[in-house]
Protein backbone atom coordinates (compact mmCIF):
# COMPACT_ATOMS: atom_id res chain seq x y z
CA UNK A 1 0.00 0.00 0.00
CA UNK A 2 1.43 3.54 -0.88
CA UNK A 3 1.70 6.01 1.15
CA UNK A 4 0.84 8.78 -0.45
CA UNK A 5 -2.62 7.35 -2.12
CA UNK A 6 -4.69 4.29 -1.14
CA UNK A 7 -6.96 2.63 -3.93
CA UNK A 8 -9.73 0.31 -4.65
CA UNK A 9 -6.76 -2.45 -5.41
CA UNK A 10 -5.78 -2.38 -1.52
CA UNK A 11 -9.04 -3.93 -0.64
CA UNK A 12 -10.04 -7.23 -0.14
CA UNK A 13 -12.38 -7.39 -3.34
CA UNK A 14 -13.15 -11.45 -3.44
CA UNK A 15 -15.53 -11.64 -0.85
CA UNK A 16 -18.94 -11.61 -0.05
CA UNK A 17 -20.21 -12.47 -3.79
CA UNK A 18 -20.50 -15.01 -6.56
CA UNK A 19 -20.63 -14.54 -9.96
CA UNK A 20 -23.03 -15.52 -12.06
CA UNK A 21 -24.43 -15.09 -15.94
CA UNK A 22 -27.02 -13.41 -17.89
CA UNK A 23 -28.82 -16.07 -19.27
CA UNK A 24 -28.65 -18.41 -15.92
CA UNK A 25 -32.10 -19.41 -14.33
CA UNK A 26 -33.17 -17.74 -10.73
CA UNK A 27 -33.08 -21.37 -9.55
CA UNK A 28 -29.42 -21.27 -9.64
CA UNK A 29 -29.17 -17.83 -8.29
CA UNK A 30 -30.74 -19.11 -5.32
CA UNK A 31 -28.47 -21.48 -4.80
CA UNK A 32 -25.43 -19.50 -5.26
CA UNK A 33 -27.06 -16.95 -3.15
CA UNK A 34 -27.39 -19.28 -0.72
CA UNK A 35 -23.74 -19.84 -0.70
CA UNK A 36 -22.46 -16.49 0.22
CA UNK A 37 -24.68 -15.59 3.29
CA UNK A 38 -24.88 -11.38 3.14
CA UNK A 39 -23.65 -11.62 -0.08
CA UNK A 40 -24.65 -11.12 -3.72
CA UNK A 41 -24.38 -12.40 -6.98
CA UNK A 42 -22.71 -9.78 -10.00
CA UNK A 43 -24.07 -10.88 -13.37
CA UNK A 44 -21.58 -10.88 -15.77
CA UNK A 45 -22.06 -11.18 -19.64
CA UNK A 46 -19.60 -13.21 -21.48
CA UNK A 47 -16.93 -10.94 -21.52
CA UNK A 48 -17.05 -10.36 -17.76
CA UNK A 49 -18.60 -7.03 -18.29
CA UNK A 50 -21.01 -6.42 -15.09
CA UNK A 51 -24.68 -6.01 -16.37
CA UNK A 52 -26.51 -6.38 -13.16
CA UNK A 53 -26.33 -7.42 -9.35
CA UNK A 54 -28.95 -9.78 -7.74
CA UNK A 55 -29.58 -9.89 -3.91
CA UNK A 56 -32.08 -11.52 -1.62
CA UNK A 57 -34.01 -8.54 -2.41
CA UNK A 58 -34.95 -9.54 -6.45
CA UNK A 59 -34.80 -12.72 -5.19
CA UNK A 60 -37.59 -12.45 -2.94
CA UNK A 61 -39.36 -10.08 -5.37
CA UNK A 62 -39.19 -12.50 -8.05
CA UNK A 63 -40.41 -15.54 -5.51
CA UNK A 64 -43.60 -12.98 -4.48
CA UNK A 65 -44.31 -12.20 -7.98
CA UNK A 66 -45.10 -16.77 -8.50
CA UNK A 67 -41.76 -16.15 -10.92
CA UNK A 68 -40.92 -19.53 -12.26
CA UNK A 69 -37.75 -19.73 -11.25
CA UNK A 70 -36.62 -22.70 -13.48
CA UNK A 71 -36.93 -21.14 -16.76
CA UNK A 72 -36.71 -17.30 -15.83
CA UNK A 73 -33.13 -16.32 -16.14
CA UNK A 74 -31.11 -13.58 -13.90
CA UNK A 75 -30.87 -10.84 -16.53
CA UNK A 76 -34.64 -10.87 -16.45
CA UNK A 77 -34.36 -10.11 -12.58
CA UNK A 78 -31.35 -8.33 -11.92
CA UNK A 79 -30.60 -5.02 -10.36
CA UNK A 80 -28.96 -2.72 -12.77
CA UNK A 81 -28.65 0.27 -10.22
CA UNK A 82 -24.87 -0.20 -9.73
CA UNK A 83 -21.70 2.17 -9.78
CA UNK A 84 -18.33 0.94 -11.10
CA UNK A 85 -15.37 1.97 -9.95
CA UNK A 86 -11.89 0.99 -11.45
CA UNK A 87 -8.59 -0.98 -9.07
CA UNK A 88 -6.56 2.67 -9.48
CA UNK A 89 -8.99 5.17 -8.21
CA UNK A 90 -8.13 6.96 -5.04
CA UNK A 91 -10.83 5.48 -2.22
CA UNK A 92 -11.20 8.75 -0.94
CA UNK A 93 -12.43 9.56 -4.14
CA UNK A 94 -14.12 6.42 -4.41
CA UNK A 95 -16.07 7.14 -0.73
CA UNK A 96 -17.59 10.29 -2.15
CA UNK A 97 -19.49 9.17 -5.30
CA UNK A 98 -21.06 6.47 -3.53
CA UNK A 99 -22.48 8.73 -0.90
CA UNK A 100 -23.39 10.90 -3.40
CA UNK A 101 -24.98 8.60 -5.55
CA UNK A 102 -26.36 5.39 -3.04
CA UNK A 103 -26.16 3.16 -5.69
CA UNK A 104 -27.35 -0.30 -4.54
CA UNK A 105 -24.09 -2.05 -5.45
CA UNK A 106 -20.45 -0.98 -6.43
CA UNK A 107 -18.42 -3.20 -8.37
CA UNK A 108 -14.81 -2.94 -9.35
CA UNK A 109 -13.35 -2.99 -12.92
CA UNK A 110 -10.04 -3.49 -14.23
CA UNK A 111 -8.27 -1.45 -16.88
CA UNK A 112 -10.07 -3.54 -19.63
CA UNK A 113 -13.93 -3.08 -17.77
CA UNK A 114 -13.92 -6.31 -17.01
CA UNK A 115 -15.17 -7.81 -13.54
CA UNK A 116 -13.09 -7.37 -10.29
CA UNK A 117 -14.59 -7.65 -7.59
CA UNK A 118 -17.12 -6.28 -5.49
CA UNK A 119 -17.13 -3.30 -3.10
CA UNK A 120 -19.29 -4.60 -0.30
CA UNK A 121 -20.60 -2.49 2.76
CA UNK A 122 -18.20 -3.86 4.79
CA UNK A 123 -15.52 -2.72 2.56
CA UNK A 124 -16.94 0.87 2.44
CA UNK A 125 -16.80 0.86 6.05
CA UNK A 126 -13.27 -0.15 6.55
CA UNK A 127 -12.65 1.68 4.14
CA UNK A 128 -14.15 4.92 5.68
CA UNK A 129 -11.99 3.82 8.71
CA UNK A 130 -8.79 3.54 6.54
CA UNK A 131 -9.44 6.93 5.23
CA UNK A 132 -9.83 8.49 8.03
CA UNK A 133 -6.88 7.22 9.63
CA UNK A 134 -4.72 8.05 7.42
CA UNK A 135 -6.03 11.60 7.48
CA UNK A 136 -5.27 11.71 11.28
CA UNK A 137 -1.54 10.50 10.18
CA UNK A 138 -1.43 12.84 7.44
CA UNK A 139 -0.32 10.57 4.90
Amino acid sequence: MSNDVVTVADLDLNDEHMTIGLSDTLQEAARRLLSVPGGILVVLDDESKVKGVIGYKQMLVAIDSETDTKNATCAEHMEMDFMEVTLEEDLQDVLKKIHQRSPQAVVATDDHGDFSGYFSPNDYQASRKLVKSLKKLKL
